[in-house]
């Protein structure tokens, strides 16, 4: 059941001076929900699953595109009687800044889908690892919950099927992990190249071993944000776990938004209360002309009167060896239905487009499934992008040289998408071999 008049979603086929563009109007700052999924734990992968208290309960997290790790409350890990490496410490970044967590002893982890008819069943859950977790040191207070967070170790390789549609019926965002050759995953309209970036410090020196299990995050370049006559482009975070997004304080300022240091020029249109890993930080946000994301298709998926709040988060960059600004979070209130807030609570919804969204982390694909009653501009996707071109310009020139010069001789894992790609013989190292594959 829809939520009426309430719950509006304006589409329309824009057409520029040459070509038509997918644009969505009424999409709002937050996501009804994230996506869900179950979740299991063992020690022996031909062992039982670990129980909460004597009996096997189901359990849900958040899957996460935006997490490096697997993330576990501490209220989870103590009631399985998860133990946690002596000594060992991790530092994470998110929106509210840096955290510590403990790293638990090294676990097997099965998944099914929220969709799934008899989840009580522990022998349908798809079994990976072995993992170690991050574990949060502290049990949160209400009325805050604890939080369980899957993040992309989990999807490295693998296609995550997020039911984007339920939301319009406020039902849960329901997710699944599965292979890339599944005949069920659904067919999706466009697709947005997706690029893996480094955002964790592991050699850092204060993270104490051993570390818990991590990968490389997803990123979509040419993300422009426009406002008035001002523009901005940037690389930004695909993060499912974001219920809101955001962009840099300097884009933000690229906009005039905001000056030089960071304060508004601009009142900002609304405030928002954002939290996560790290403290609860209070941000202002701004209703933009556009947020447009480019397709493979050649035209532009377009988010018309894009709120967006303002919020830096940083991160070390170990090969730079100094502290980087990510220009911006894409979250799910672009993919699922959304709220407007006024006073942190819900004043207006609005239905999202998509049937499906498929995340597929084997080829950096980003798919769209929307609904059929909307019109979509003609689709003329290039198809693979040529040998070499591992930055995904769709050419193959010394950008992609840099990448592999910068990945020689690197230790090699699907974790880290197989050094960006550069691995073509996937042997776990990046060498003459490989540079003769791609070159």
């Amino acid at each position: 059941m829809l939520l009426a008049a309430a719950m509006v979603q304006a589409v329309s086929v824009c057409c520029g001076s040459s070509r038509a563009d997918f644009v969505l109007e009424r999409v709002f700052e937050a996501s009804l929900d994230l996506p869900r999924i179950y979740f299991l734990f063992k020690r022996d992968p031909n062992g039982p699953p670990i129980e909460y208290e004597g009996s096997f309960e189901l359990n849900y997290g958040f899957l996460d595109t935006g997490a490096s790790g697997i993330l576990m409350s501490r209220e989870t890990a103590d009631l399985m009687g998860l133990a946690v490496e002596p000594g060992a410490v991790f530092v994470d970044v998110g929106v509210g800044g840096d955290e510590y967590f403990d790293v638990s002893e090294t676990l097997y982890l099965g998944t099914a889908g929220l969709e799934e008819p008899i989840p009580e069943d522990p022998d349908i859950y798809d079994l990976s690892g072995p993992w170690r977790l991050q574990v949060k040191q502290q049990t949160v207070e209400l009325p805050e919950e604890p939080l369980d967070v899957l993040g992309v170790p989990l999807m490295a390789g693998r296609v995550a099927v997020l039911n984007s549609g339920a939301t319009n019926a406020l039902e849960y965002f329901a997710a699944d992990i599965t292979d890339p050759c599944d005949p069920a995953i659904p067919q999706v309209d466009f697709n947005v190249r997706l690029r893996f970036d480094k955002f964790i410090s592991p050699e850092a020196a204060w993270n104490l071993p051993p570390l818990p299990s991590l990968a490389y995050n997803p990123v979509m370049d040419g993300v422009t944000i426009e406002y008035g006559q001002a523009s901005s482009a940037g690389s930004w975070v695909f993060d499912t776990g974001g219920t809101i997004s955001l962009m840099s304080t300097g884009q933000a300022a690229e906009l005039g938004l905001l000056d030089a240091g960071g304060e508004p020029v601009v009142p900002p249109d609304f405030t928002l209360q954002i939290g996560g890993i790290g403290s609860a930080v209070e941000i202002p946000g701004y209703e933009l002309n556009s947020l447009r994301v480019p397709t493979l298709c050649g035209f532009d998926l377009v988010y018309a009167g894009a709120r967006v709040g303002v919020h830096d988060i940083v991160y070390f960059d170990e090969d730079l060896g100094d502290y980087v600004v990510i220009d911006g979070i894409f979250g799910s209130n672009f993919l699922c239905a959304s709220a407007k807030l006024e006073g942190g609570l819900p004043v207006d919804l609005s239905e999202t487009a998509f049937d499906h969204i498929v995340v597929d982390l084997n080829q950096g694909l980003l798919g769209f499934d929307v609904n059929d009653v909307y019109e979509i501009p003609n689709c003329n996707e290039p198809g693979d992008p040529p040998r070499g071109d591992l930055n995904f310009d769709y050419s193959t020139d010394s950008l992609d040289v840099e990448i592999f010069a910068e990945e020689w001789l690197g230790e090699c894992s699907r974790l880290n998408f197989e050094c960006r790609g550069c691995d073509a013989v996937t042997d776990g190292i990046a060498n003459f071999e490989d540079f003769a594959r791609l070159f």
